[in-house]
């Protein structure tokens, strides 16, 4: 018995690939950019994003973009 052939795409990436490796970088950037929100030093008492939101979104991004690189 033969094996169906698999159809092979040259380009490993498609556009939906493509798309959410630019969504990840996004939300990246946003990620970083909330790290950067206050200025100066925040005590660790008071709320901020640089401290509770910005790890979780930059986490967040880094999962959509190994998503992306592993999608099929």
């Amino acid at each position: 018995m033969k094996k169906p052939k698999q159809e092979e795409n040259p380009m490993p990436f498609t556009r939906a690939n493509y798309q959410t490796l630019i969504v990840g970088v996004i939300i990246l950037v946003i990620g970083y950019g909330l790290l950067l929100w206050p200025p100066y030093f925040v005590d660790s008492r008071v709320f901020s994003p640089a401290l509770y939101i910005a790890p979780w979104v930059i986490v967040g991004g880094i999962s959509t973009l190994i998503y992306a690189i592993l999608r099929r």
